[in-house]
Order: C-alpha cells, then sequence, then structure tokens
C-alpha cells in the first residue's frame, strides 16, 4: 500500500517539471522534451506504454518496474506540457471509481 510519502513525490515531481518548463534548464532532459514541444513529448509516451506492455509479457518484475517509472514520468511531462494538474485526472478517476 502507498504511503503519503510516495504520493507526494509523485506531487513533487510534477512542482519540479513545471519548474523546468519554466526554467528550461541547460542539460536535463526534461528540457529537452519541452523544447521539442507535444509531438515529441506524446512520441515517448507512446513508446514508454509499449515497452511497459512487452515487460509485462516477461518474466522479471524489474523490467515491469522500469518501464512502468519511465511511462509514468511522461505521462506526467505531457499532463505539464498541456498544463493539466495531476489532481485533475485523479479526480477524474475517483469520480470514475464510484460508478
Amino acid at each position: 500500500m502507498e504511503t503519503k510519502e510516495e504520493i507526494e513525490f509523485l506531487y513533487d515531481l510534477e512542482r519540479l517539471l513545471i519548474q523546468r518548463k519554466q526554467d528550461l534548464p541547460k542539460g536535463s532532459y526534461s528540457t529537452k522534451l519541452f523544447k521539442k514541444g507535444i509531438d515529441k513529448i506524446a512520441q515517448k509516451l507512446g513508446e514508454e506504454a509499449v515497452e511497459t506492455i512487452i515487460a509485462s509479457k516477461n518474466k522479471k518484475d524489474s523490467e515491469v518496474i522500469n518501464e512502468t517509472a519511465d511511462l509514468i514520468y511522461h505521462m506526467l511531462v505531457l499532463l505539464v506540457e498541456r498544463d493539466i494538474p495531476l489532481d485533475t485526472v485523479i479526480q477524474e478517476m475517483m469520480l470514475r471509481s464510484k460508478k
């Protein structure tokens, strides 16, 4: 079960990505993605989704964990690029769970 610290990490990462989008620090992978725009970010998200699917078919949990971490990171980059708060997605998920 997740802890408050683990959930807060996602919000910390979201805040960091928002700052990176504003400041565009040199040498940052996030900066590279934000400079290339939504098409590149969406492409990377798609690639990571496919890699997660492939990893899930293999026997190693570590591969699934690594690819899922990449997938979540790129999803957060996409949300920040689109100015969609993570809370908005979570609220939608909560609404759906009540149906």
